[in-house]
Formats: structure tokens, C-alpha cells, sequence
């Protein structure tokens, strides 16, 4: 499976992906537990996500710790010559605080450990992204309700919940969130007035984001208040979708266009 995904990277540049065209290790150790590859899951700019099964021996023995995990790599190959894998330090140590700050929180996976110097593993979860077909009712959008007040209790604004599929509707039909990677979290040279400030105006849009989910998906369970928190946008996200959006649909272009003089014969 990895060599299969590693050949349809070579479609594009070295630099465009997380890892070069290296891929994730085929066999690893974490915390005193080893691990084989089943699959990798995606491959893009920023990081490398694999998925992996406990082997050996300690598999059997060790019948608390899940069976199945995520490995996630950030970014460590240079770009046109610029060194990346600082950036990606930084970046993983930050998603690592997140996910460790918010240990405990029905929702949120348990945290298995770090491998290298960009990368860590958690507890796979199955499931699939927030969808219509997933057909969430009251009780999920109850749980995510109450995942979301325990993250921001803890100093946490998700950030992240624009997009459904960052949103997983796990086969136990209950919300989880397992990407932290641009969270915000009021530490180091961030835990101040100004910290506070915008970690408040993220929380707030994290609630933004939450009833336009809840009105989308499941209308006929949401109340006239409802709608009108899902209708008050923010000058920020519209500020946000008019920069982004742009920058979104012309690098899919970019990619799209390179992709196919890669596919035409030379």
C-alpha cells in the first residue's frame, strides 16, 4: 500500500509534500511498544498520516493500549533548498501540547506517544467525516456540544471546525476531533491580554461554526436560536473566506494542471 501511494507522489515536485517522496517508517516503537504499517491516509505539504497495528509480543500482553493507531509526521523536507524541518518542530510540538492538554475529554483519543523529532501517535478511531449520509441527530450534536465547552474550559480554541471533515463521526455515532494542528492555546509568549483576547474571538467562532454544522445537518432538531447564531457571521470568517478561498482554488488549479502534463507521454 505505501509503495503504491509513494509512486503518485512523483507526480508532483519532492518539495510540494511533507516527507519528500520518503514515506513513513514501515515498522516503528513508541513508548516501548512496536508497531507495523497498514495504510497510509494522506500525504500533503504539511504532514505525512499513516495508519498502524501493534505487533510483537506486547500486543497480546499489553490488552489496555489499543491495537490500532495514527502516526502523524510533520513536515521535515526542505523546500527548494529552504530547511522545512524546523518549521515542522514547531508545529508538532505545539499539536502535541494540544493533544496532551486535552487527555481525558470524552472525544478526544488517548495520546500513545512521540516518535522523532515531528512526529506522534494516537488511538485510531474508526469512523468516517461529519456528512449529510451520516444522518447526526440530536444526541451527536449533544456530545459535540459538550466536547467543545470541555475544550475550551481547558484554554483550547479548536480553530478547526470550518470543514465537516475535520469533524469525525465515529462508528460509535459520538463526535470526535483528532487535528490540532493550528488550535490556539494561550502559552509562552501568547498567555496574555492580547493571548486572551483572541483566544475568546476563536472560541467564538468555534461556536459559529458548530450551529452552522447543527442547522445544515439536522434543521428539523434546531431551534429559531440556533438558526440565528448559525446566520451571524463574523466580519472575521468573511474577512478569512475572501483571502482564502482565492488561495485555495488557485493552488487546486496548480495541482490540477500539473498533474496532468505529469500523466501526458514526453
Amino acid at each position: 500500500m505505501a509503495d503504491a501511494d509513494q509512486s503518485s507522489l512523483k507526480r508532483a515536485p519532492a518539495g510540494f509534500f511533507a516527507l519528500g517522496y520518503g514515506s513513513l517508517p514501515q515498522n516503528m516503537t513508541v513508548d516501548g511498544r512496536t508497531y507495523g504499517i497498514v495504510k497510509i491516509f494522506k500525504h500533503d505539504f504539511f504532514a505525512a498520516t499513516g495508519l498502524y497495528e501493534q505487533t510483537g509480543g506486547n500486543a497480546a500482553a499489553d490488552g489496555r493500549k489499543p491495537k490500532l493507531a495514527v502516526l502523524k509526521m510533520q513536515r521535515t523536507y526542505p523546500l527548494y533548498g529552504l530547511p522545512m524541518q524546523w518549521l515542522g518542530q514547531i508545529v508538532a510540538r505545539h499539536e502535541i501540547s494540544v493533544f496532551q492538554k486535552l487527555q481525558g475529554i470524552a472525544g478526544i483519543p488517548e495520546f500513545l506517544g512521540e516518535y522523532g523529532r515531528t512526529g506522534y501517535m494516537h488511538e485510531f478511531i474508526p469512523g468516517v467525516d461529519l456528512c449529510p449520509e451520516c444522518r447526526p441527530g440530536g444526541p451527536f450534536f449533544d456530545r459535540l456540544k459538550v466536547l467543545m465547552t470541555e475544550i475550551h474550559a481547558r484554554g483550547v480554541a479548536y480553530v478547526d471546525t470550518n470543514k465537516r471533515e475535520n469533524i469525525l463521526f465515529g462508528s460509535d455515532q459520538h463526535p470526535w476531533l483528532i487535528d490540532f494542528q493550528i488550535s490556539f492555546q494561550c502559552k509562552g509568549i501568547t498567555n496574555n491580554f492580547i493571548g486572551r483576547f483572541i483566544l475568546k474571538r476563536l472560541q467564538h467562532e468555534d461556536w459559529y461554526h458548530y450551529y452552522k454544522h447543527k442547522t445544515r445537518l439536522a434543521p428539523d432538531i434546531c431551534s429559531q436560536e440556533d438558526f440565528d447564531r448559525a446566520g451571524n457571521r463574523s466580519w472575521y470568517i468573511r474577512l478569512h473566506r475572501r483571502i482564502a478561498q482565492p488561495i485555495i482554488h488557485w493552488r487546486r488549479r496548480f495541482l490540477a494542471r500539473y498533474q496532468d502534463a505529469a500523466r501526458k507521454p514526453h
